[in-house]
């Protein structure tokens, strides 16, 4: 089933100001399979849009500049293979590594702020994936299976509050910025996959609930919410 970010225009298109500015990307690969591949820019949400932007990965190296009347949140794709990494698309000089494990985004404000957010969510959830594992070593050890399932019990639900918590506080610290909304609506994808309809959580109740009202009056924010009072 295709979330709600697939039926609507979000682009992340929150107006910065009205004057056109302009960006630079300078990409490094070190990924060869990626050489001579066509790298190009989408809105998000919007994969099937005509790319914003693009180039060719030469000799592991590749560069795209442009203006831009708006921060915008782009994915930015690899070729056929389907890779791709997401990235704001903002005034200044933006670089993009394309380790062999990781891509990683830095140079700009926005994008080293939710790159950082990344980095720390992303060791939650590794933390989180890492439980099956440390179950069945603590098995294996002879551990007391009431025990283990207490233990591993709580650290889940530590890790979960402590994912949920990084999000909002995410979210609500770029209330007023594209970063705010977009990850807003990706809370609202997830819900809505979860339960197949358009719906809230008690942290996007939260979320919404302290929200400023031009937040709450975003077009896309305003539409998903009008789809939960639907259901």
């Amino acid at each position: 089933m295709k979330g709600f970010i697939h039926y609507i225009c979000i682009a992340g298109m929150l107006l910065a100001s009205s004057c056109s500015s302009s960006y630079n990307i300078t990409g490094t690969s070190l990924q060869s399979i990626y050489d001579g591949d066509l790298v190009y820019l989408r809105p998000l949400g919007m994969e099937d849009a005509k790319p914003v932007d693009s180039c060719k990965i030469l000799h592991g190296g590749f560069k795209m500049s442009g203006s831009v009347d708006s921060v915008m949140c782009v994915r930015m794709f690899f070729g056929q293979s389907g890779d791709n990494i997401p990235i704001i698309l903002e005034e200044g000089d933006i670089r993009v590594s394309v380790l062999p494990n990781a891509m990683k985004v830095e140079g700009t404000p926005l994008n080293d702020k939710f790159y950082s957010f990344m980095t720390e969510r992303d060791s939650l959830m590794f933390l989180l994936a890492e439980l099956p594992r440390k179950e069945s070593a603590m098995i294996l050890e002879g551990y007391d299976h009431d025990n283990i399932l207490r233990q591993l019990g709580e650290e889940e639900g530590t890790l979960r509050m402590a994912v949920d918590k990084l999000e909002t506080d995410f979210i609500m610290d770029n209330y007023n910025n594209v970063l705010g909304i977009t990850y807003f609506l990706v809370l609202c994808d997830n819900a809505f996959n979860q339960f197949g309809y358009a719906t809230t959580t008690p942290q996007i109740d939260e979320i919404y609930s302290k929200a400023p009202e031009e937040f709450k009056k975003n077009k896309d924010v305003e539409e998903y919410m009008r789809l939960c009072a639907r259901e």
